[in-house]
């Protein structure tokens, strides 16, 4: 499983976050999460389990100011992929 996420300066306020996800042969995306600086921004579960997965959240975290965003990446077989993007 393969999970990824980019920030980028909105230009009202904030920042825009780009998430992806992409499940390895054999395995399937079963939940997606986003969290931004400690709160869940998102949170889906797929039924049926999916291939691929994006999703673009605009207007998020601080400016200025310390960012973290976590992408949590839950697969069909219960097996958590993280990825962690910080910036200030």
């Amino acid at each position: 499983m393969t999970a990824s996420s980019t920030h980028s300066k909105n230009p009202a306020v904030g920042w825009d976050i780009a998430a992806t996800a992409k499940a390895d042969n054999g395995e399937k995306i079963a939940r997606a999460q986003i969290i931004v600086s400690g709160s869940s921004e998102y949170d889906e579960t797929f039924d049926p389990p999916i291939n691929n997965w994006q999703e673009q959240l605009t207007q998020q975290g601080q400016y200025p100011g310390s960012n973290v965003v976590q992408v949590i990446i839950t697969s069909d077989k219960g097996d958590n992929t993280e990825s962690y993007d910080s910036w200030s």
